[in-house]
């Protein structure tokens, strides 16, 4: 029997449960949002079913969606490393490595790393991986990704290998003309009736915000969470509201002055940089190969993860 979706329709099923819009969803693609609307509308019709909800904040899947959001990741995964394999058998020797990035779709500091890797391991090739965003740690078991970018402290869990990268700082991020500009650090009793926005960090147990920053000493009374990240940076800008951000996020915007960053709280928080793979997966294998090239793009004094404005290990 030939089954009426395919591979395109569970690819966008996946990107919907990620990003929770159709038209960041078609970005994540690729494609236009009218493809994915289309899209969407023909995997609907062909299965007689409804996959998503349409809501004022965006779209959520049904238990359907949810059914068949998990067979995707399962499915793509395991497809993702059949191609790899076969490609590094048969192709011109390089090896593939998938890489993802917890949280942020923000990849200003790639250029940079891919320069040294090429001088460094020039037979390796990365591929970028929007699913890890908001599942890095499953995104791995499942095969989607290789290494994955994460922030927070290494789990007990004996599937991973941690390897850490850096730290940087938790800054409270605004317009340089907004009326929280002038406060030495961000604190909840300062916020008043200012908005916060919100965001994803991860749909995984220990990315909540509550477990990276604990309860507010004041309760915040104007809060919007918000799909993504990204679809915050315009409205902070444009003097909307406050959000937390690591900041090498938001480096570019901070260059550029169009934002301007606070510490949280009096002493500042940072967050820890880990590059995450497999446990399997250690040895001399593409996945570590590139794991120790980050490390040592890390340690660089002058370029490494200080482009992300990490503060990098001696």
């Amino acid at each position: 029997m030939i089954p009426r979706l395919g591979i395109h329709h569970l690819a966008l099923i996946v990107a919907l449960a990620e990003t929770g819009g159709v038209a960041a969803a078609a970005v994540r693609l690729g494609i236009t949002q009218s493809a994915a609307s289309h899209r969407l509308r023909e995997a609907e019709r062909r299965l007689g079913a409804a996959l998503v909800r349409r809501g004022p904040s965006g779209v959520t899947l049904t238990a359907d969606g949810e059914r068949l959001r998990a067979f995707a990741d399962r499915s793509l995964g395991e497809l993702s490393r059949l191609e790899q394999e076969i490609e590094s058998a048969h192709g011109s020797g390089r090896q593939l490595v998938r890489m993802g990035q917890a949280t942020y779709s923000r990849y200003h500091w790639l250029p940079a790393f891919l320069a040294y890797l090429e001088h460094r391991e020039p037979e390796l090739i990365v591929d970028l991986s929007g699913r890890a965003t908001a599942r890095p740690l499953a995104s791995l078991l499942e095969g989607a990704v290789d290494v994955s970018t994460i922030y927070g402290r290494p789990t007990m869990s004996k599937h991973f290998a941690w390897y850490r990268l850096g730290s940087d700082p938790l800054v409270a991020v605004m317009a340089p003309d907004h009326a929280l500009a002038g406060i030495p650090y961000f604190d909840s009793a300062l916020l008043e009736d200012q908005r916060l926005y919100t965001y994803p960090l991860a749909t995984e147990p220990g990315f909540e915000w509550e477990a990276l920053l604990g309860s507010p000493t004041v309760p915040f009374r104007r809060l919007t969470p918000m799909p993504t990240p990204e679809a915050v940076i315009d409205l902070v800008r444009a003097g909307f509201g406050v959000c937390l951000f690591s900041r090498w996020a938001i480096e570019p915007e901070l260059a550029d002055g169009t934002l301007i960053a606070k510490p949280v709280g009096p002493e500042g928080l940072t967050l820890e940089w880990w590059a995450v793979m497999r446990a399997e997966d250690a040895g001399d294998t593409p996945a570590s190969r590139l794991v120790r090239a980050m490390q040592g793009w890390a340690g660089g004094k002058k370029t490494g993860l200080e482009t992300l404005a990490f503060e990098t290990m001696a």
